[in-house]
């Protein structure tokens, strides 16, 4: 072919066709780094579909509640975030990693809206206190997005886990590898999922037990990971590899009516990997 002979139009179709489409964008990517007590993670990020991936390089177990509105002022967060009774209405929870011990990560994948958001640990260490009360709290700051910047793809799911009151429901069951999961919230609260890896033989009675005898001795399960949030109507991702064994399924939010957690309404689900 000589592109000496061809109109401009056949040197523009030819130049097009030579041209491949830019993949699509995934999410942006934010590492965030747990120790005993403290988060490290950037102090401004841009809105949009984001992958919070937090490394615990603690010696404690640790969590990642991002909690946050538009309009409201980092004071005004730090008050309701420390306020006993209901959390208030106005509080966005987008999602964030779930539980996982030292030397372990956990990841959530949300749509951030701009505003102020605070970045907070609420496990409780051996002696009864909890992170956030040691310090474990951390301002974020999500801006504009970038101009110019391109749409997003979120992940695909292989698995849904549809959160309401009080209760999980798998599109399928959960198997051994790999699982990228979709969490949605039908309300009509907020809910959360953490996966806790039971030891062989352990219910999750025995988990609790541990908890409240001053998690002495070796522990009866392991967290690995899930996804805090999102508020009703909302929707999320979290990436978790699972290895056979029994697991239980757990809400710890404070229920919107009493204060108590989810699981003390049922929100507990033991099931079997394979």
């Amino acid at each position: 072919m000589n592109l000496r002979t061809m109109s401009w139009t056949g040197v523009l179709m030819v130049l097009a066709a030579c041209q491949k489409p830019a993949p699509p964008a995934g999410p942006n990517v934010v590492t965030i780094t747990a120790t005993d007590f403290a988060f490290g993670a950037p102090d401004t990020i841009p809105a949009g579909l984001t992958t919070f991936v937090m490394v615990n390089q603690g010696q404690e177990p640790h969590q990642v509640v991002i909690q946050g509105a538009a309009g409201k002022t980092f004071e005004e967060l730090e008050a309701g975030m420390m306020a006993e009774g209901p959390i208030p209405e106005w509080v966005r929870f987008p999602g964030g990693p779930g539980v996982v011990v030292g030397g372990d990560s956990s990841n959530a994948t949300a749509d951030m809206a701009p505003g102020n958001y605070m970045l907070v640990c609420y496990i409780s260490s051996p002696d009864g206190k909890m992170h956030v009360v040691k310090g474990m709290a951390r301002r974020l700051v999500v801006g504009p997005a970038a101009a110019g910047a391109p749409a997003r793809t979120e992940p695909t799911a292989d698995v849904v886990v549809t959160l309401s009151d009080y209760a999980f429901a798998l599109s399928t069951p959960l198997t051994a590898g790999a699982h990228t999961i979709r969490v949605e919230n039908t309300g009509p609260q907020l809910h959360e999922i953490g996966l806790i890896r039971l030891a062989p033989g352990k219910t999750f009675g025995d988990m609790v037990a541990w908890e409240q005898g001053g998690m002495k001795g070796e522990p009866p399960a392991r967290p690995v990971g899930g996804f805090i949030g999102p508020n009703v109507g909302g929707h999320g991702y979290f990436t978790v590899t699972l290895t056979p064994g029994n697991y239980v399924l757990v809400c710890f939010v404070p229920d919107a009516k009493d204060g108590k957690p989810h699981l003390m309404h049922g929100m507990v689900q033991e099931i079997t990997v394979s």
